[in-house]
């Protein structure tokens, strides 16, 4: 990607027809200044700044003791919907927390409308540079975006694992998660498993699926690929209900429940007929009483340590920020559950 031309303070004063002063105390917004500007002159260089997306050295800034104490949220879907909650109610969450133990504000990006399922953080209407740096949040992130962040320089972490060189994130170990309920598995019987997924290219869903892989070769188990990118779920449970896997292992949660459902359409009940298992986190969640085996994602904590990783990109000069562990993985644990079961004989 073509890094943008840089836009100096001085093309702002020209497209705005005033001095580059006021350009700097506008960007400032210094409330000690002795200059009154009038409303009319403001508004001309926000225009003339949004015209050219223009982006303040973050260094310099901080340099001239110009920090917000202003940490930006940006979800890429809707965080605070019902069915989100579940997801982002843990993350947002731990963000509070630590914010609150930083002495920072939180500025919980929602101006930039959801179109086709997803929001640009480079919005016309998103007001990122409001902000000392910003945590980004979403099950697939835009790429483009997060390279255009690294070569601005702004500061940011993204909250799971990600493939773009240079990207600050926190994520969580879902390879090994997911060869720990292979193994369940297989110590309780299993040796052929169906893996229900939704077809996504995310990194965490690539790692779900090498997880599976690296596992399946070590434990010499069979599996079979299903995703509702080629079936809608009817047609996947009728292929699994038709079958002779043991196992079922969904992506998520909402996809077990909603399998279980179509299943026992085909008289297959869970787990007397079929085992399940899920590859995220089944906290609050259960099938017909029974706690769901799955994840216990500490999220609170992915949260909080991406918070405290971008307050230290923020404070810190070049070359300590070199010094920074920049990517992190997080160990989750094992849910028992009751919806894996031994194999019986019969199947």
């Amino acid at each position: 990607m073509e890094k943008p031309p840089k836009v100096t303070q001085r093309e702002i004063a020209r497209i705005a027809g005033v001095s580059q002063a006021t350009v700097s105390m506008v960007l400032n917004d210094r409330e000690y200044s002795n200059v009154r500007i009038p409303e009319a002159t403001r508004e001309r260089v926000r225009r003339a700044i949004e015209q050219t997306t223009y982006v303040p050295d973050p260094a310099a800034r901080r340099l001239a003791g110009l920090d917000n104490k202003i940490l930006g949220v940006f979800t890429y879907e809707a965080a605070l919907s019902r069915e989100s909650l579940d997801f982002y109610g843990p993350l947002l969450h731990g963000i509070e927390q630590e914010a609150e133990r930083l002495g920072c504000d939180l500025l919980f990006f929602t101006s930039s409308p959801v179109e086709d399922g997803t929001r640009k953080l480079f919005h016309k209407q998103t007001r990122l540079r409001l902000t000392d740096g910003c945590i980004l949040l979403g099950q697939q992130m835009d790429s483009a975006e997060l390279t255009r962040l690294v070569e601005e320089g702004f500061p940011f972490v993204a909250v799971g694992r990600r493939d773009e060189p240079g990207v600050p994130y926190v994520g969580i170990d879902y390879v090994t998660l997911t060869g720990d309920i292979v193994e369940q598995a297989v110590a309780l019987g299993h040796r052929r498993i169906t893996y229900a997924h939704y077809g996504r290219s995310t990194p965490a869903a690539a790692d779900r699926l090498a997880g599976l892989a690296l596992a399946a070769e070590t434990m010499q188990v069979e599996t079979t690929l299903l995703s509702t990118a080629d079936s809608d779920l009817s047609e996947v449970a009728a292929v699994i209900a038709n079958g002779t896997d043991t196992v079922v292992i969904t992506e998520d949660v909402f996809m077990a429940e909603a399998l279980a459902v179509e299943l026992a359409e085909h008289g297959k009940a869970i787990p007397e007929d079929l085992s399940l298992a899920v590859l995220g986190d089944v906290e609050g969640h259960s099938l017909g009483g029974r706690g769901m085996t799955g994840f216990q994602l500490p999220r609170e904590q992915l949260a909080a340590e991406a918070l405290a990783l971008l307050q230290q990109l923020i404070v810190r000069n070049d070359k300590a920020r070199a010094k920074l562990e920049l990517r992190t993985m997080i160990e989750g644990s094992i849910v028992a559950g009751a919806t894996l079961a031994q194999l019986k004989e019969s199947r």
